[in-house]
């Protein structure tokens, strides 16, 4: 979801959680793979095939 743009609030509205739950595992995301914002997280999912752009 973060891959194809989606917001915080969208993300937190879709899946049912609040918008710190979607702060805390974005903030985890970015950890893993090392990048530094969501563009980061974005760019590494298309690498990888987890998600097209």
């Amino acid at each position: 979801m973060v891959a194809r743009g989606c917001s915080n609030a969208d993300i937190a509205a879709e899946l049912f959680i609040s918008v710190g739950t979607v702060k805390t595992h974005v903030a985890n995301i970015q950890a893993k793979p090392g990048v530094a914002n969501r563009v980061g997280i974005a760019a590494w999912t298309w690498e990888t095939g987890r998600a097209t752009p």
